[in-house]
């Protein structure tokens, strides 16, 4: 019994294990198995999130290889007028593409945005050519006055939700006031007496600064240019309704009022005033030229003055203005103008106490000329210079070039001096009427008198004498100036008076002044002079000997020159009285009426630090003062028609150009995965991020020949 029991017990004992060894089998194999099974799907997870990453990328990487595409095949917005220039991409800095890449796993394909901005170390992507900071003024407004009784900056704008927007810094070496409404900058405003009124700025405005230095432009001339006579009021001078103006020196601001006054039966009435590029000077001497007399202000009452290389409302250059014209928009801005055009624009000097005034309801545009180290300025105020007057002088003749009746004894040593015993004579010995005389030239200075001259004394002086007395005779001389440039001009006839007595000299000096009106002061304001011809006649009666002593010019003038806006170069200048807004004796160098609704602008640097500027606002588009304004006093209003939300004045930001330079944009891609369209806002997320040169190697945007680099291309997670 005993021992089947144990033998029955250690068979039970056995199968027992043989279970427990199955289940640890079981158990080891059903862990492989599940592990193995977990290892795959964790495979075929990662699988297709690495899938739906690379399609974010190769999208993202899509998105910006379309971006430049776009970027090297289009136009870019350069057109200065546009309230949404600068752009990359036509008229906005997003490209967006919906529906751009195709989903990995047959679902909903993704769309992505990429927006382009400039480095923030070469500024905005616009301009045409290299903007530098030592070609813009450091700030958009600087007046320099320091005179506590004058305002330094007046404005008002039109109300506090439309503010008077200034694009870059505001300084002023007095105070500021804003009468009305809220001036507004994007950095920073600085006053040195003080403020009122509402500013805004970044950082606030400081009101008690201290005071900056004037800038030491320099104007594209330091002499005067070749004097210009304003075009007559005839249908001659504006074929096409366009008047072509040519660089140089202008004295006559009445000739230019009558041209653009739009008066009465004007046939030039509502033209283009159009002004070629180059330099011109405006030195008005309407006040002191009895010639041109009325006052020393140039009204633009009508038309368009257009000043620089004419353009069309695309920004075409075209060979003369269109009729009417693009206002704004209708000469190259420097800021578009190719750098190898060379003189782009004009630059407009004003001196003395000469004025330019916009009124009415016409339009003006000055475009001044792109400068390798200076501001484009448009508008210069001279600051030094004064005309220095030439004294009366004698000028003998210097040649002979007829001797008549006279023969051998009409000689230069003999006509050249009176009352040294040397004279031409002619011995008549027949009776009945008798006819002599003799031709001498010279009478000229050294140096030609240049056109634009004010004669201010002339005379003529001839000693003569007949030995049988002068009756019945009558004596002529015939004065044929020479103008500068050497042209022979209008002969004008002198009669000598008459002579009583046998063996009498008589030494007769005619005045050929005239208070500034006659022939001569006309033939030299005009043309200037260089010498003359006097022809001697003699008609005479009886028989006898006709002596001719000496025949001498004497003048005095005041050739043109460069006249400060001062009291030393203009006694009682009006432009340098204290200015409060245009009160008796003040004047602005630039202005418009107070009820002017035309539209003025200024393409380039105003640069007036000696003299006013006054300007009322109402229909503009535009940046009016581009380049910034540095003036002794601005004052500024806005009227209640300006609709206008943009910077008003404005310098640009530093750039290094489209052009050779290049421009350096980022570009950023945004992907919005599974989406209709995308944006660069969430659920928009940046996948990369692209900084590229783009450059045109003419020096203008002209696709498909632009050129671009990438500097970095960096994936973002």
């Amino acid at each position: 019994m005993t021992g089947r029991s144990r033998i029955r017990q250690r068979a039970e004992d056995e199968s027992g294990a043989t279970l427990i060894v199955v289940l640890l089998l079981v158990t080891v194999v059903a862990m492989v198995v599940g592990a193995t099974l977990s290892l795959t799907d964790t495979s075929i997870h990662t699988t297709l999130a690495v899938r739906a990453q690379a399609a974010n990328a190769y999208g993202a990487q899509g998105a910006v290889d379309a971006a430049i595409n776009a970027l090297r095949t289009n136009t870019y917005n350069n057109d200065v007028t546009s309230t949404t220039y600068p752009k990359c991409f036509g008229n906005t800095d997003t490209l967006v593409l919906p529906n751009f890449y195709p989903a990995s796993t047959g679902g909903a394909a993704s769309s992505a945005a990429v927006t382009c901005s400039p480095d923030p170390t070469t500024g905005a992507a616009g301009p045409q050519v290299p903007i530098k900071d030592d070609q813009k003024p450091g700030n958009a407004i600087l007046t320099t006055g320091t005179n506590p009784s004058e305002t330094g900056l007046n404005v008002k704008a039109l109300n506090n939700s439309i503010p008077f927007l200034v694009h870059g810094g505001i300084v002023s070496n007095s105070n500021i006031v804003v009468s009305n409404g809220t001036l507004k900058s994007n950095t920073t405003v600085t006053a040195h007496t003080g403020c009122s009124g509402t500013i805004v700025a970044t950082p606030p405005a400081a009101c008690a600064a201290g005071t900056v230095l004037t800038p030491s432009y320099s104007a594209d001339t330091t002499t005067v240019p070749t004097y210009q006579p304003v075009p007559p009021v005839s249908a001659s001078s504006c074929p096409g309704k366009v008047v072509t103006f040519q660089p140089g020196y202008y004295d006559d601001a009445g000739g230019l009022n009558s041209l653009m006054s739009g008066q009465g039966s004007n046939p030039c009435k509502g033209s283009v005033w159009w002004f070629t590029k180059g330099t011109y000077y405006f030195d008005f001497h309407n006040s002191t030229n009895p010639l041109i007399s009325g006052s020393d202000l140039w009204n633009v009452a009508d038309g368009q003055l257009v000043a620089g290389i004419p353009t069309n409302s695309s920004g075409t250059v075209l060979t003369k203005p269109n009729v009417p014209a693009s206002v704004p928009g209708a000469c190259q801005s420097p800021i578009n103008a190719t750098k190898d055009e060379g003189q782009q624009g004009v630059q407009f000097i004003f001196g003395g106490d000469s004025q330019l005034q916009v009124s009415g309801t016409a339009d003006a545009e000055i475009c001044g000329s792109y400068q390798d180290h200076q501001p484009p300025i448009a508008v210069y105020g001279q600051q030094t210079g004064k005309e220095i007057p030439v004294n009366a002088v004698t000028y003998p003749p210097t040649s002979v070039t007829s001797t008549g009746q006279f023969g051998s004894s009409a000689t230069v040593v003999n006509l050249a001096a009176g009352g040294d015993g040397k004279a031409a004579t002619w011995t008549n010995a027949a009776s009945g009427n008798q006819t002599g005389g003799f031709t001498v030239s010279g009478f000229g200075p050294a140096t030609p008198v240049p056109a634009g001259s004010v004669l201010t004394s002339a005379s003529l002086t001839v000693q003569y004498g007949n030995s049988a007395g002068a009756t019945g005779d009558s004596r002529t001389v015939t004065i044929t100036p020479r103008s500068a440039a050497g042209v022979v001009g209008t002969a004008i006839p002198v009669t000598l008076p008459t002579i009583s007595g046998i063996n009498v000299t008589k030494t007769a000096t005619i005045d050929l002044w005239g208070s500034g009106l006659s022939a001569l002061a006309a033939a030299f304001h005009s043309f200037g002079y260089s010498g003359a011809s006097a022809a001697y006649s003699l008609q005479t009666k009886h028989t006898g000997t006709e002596s001719v002593d000496t025949i001498q010019l004497s003048f005095g003038y005041t050739p043109p020159a460069l006249r400060g806006e001062t009291t030393d170069a203009v006694p009682g200048n009006c432009l340098y009285n204290t200015y409060s807004g245009g009160g008796a004796g003040q004047c602005a160098v630039l202005s418009t009426s107070s009820s002017y609704h035309g539209r003025a602008y200024v393409q380039g640097t105003t640069f007036t630090p000696l003299a006013p500027i006054d300007l009322t606002l109402s229909n503009i588009t535009a940046q009016v003062l581009r380049f910034g304004v540095i003036s002794r006093t601005l004052w500024v209003k806005e009227t209640g028609s300006i609709a206008y939300i943009g910077p008003v004045i404005e310098i640009p930001d530093n750039s290094t150009t489209y052009g050779p330079g290049g421009t350096v944009v980022y570009l950023n891609a945004y992907v919005c995965e599974a989406a209709a369209t995308c944006s660069a806002a969430p659920p928009g997320r940046l996948r990369l991020r692209a900084r590229v040169l783009v450059y045109d190697p003419s020096g203008s945007p002209s696709p498909p020949a632009r050129q671009i680099s990438v500097q970095s291309w960096a994936m973002q997670r």
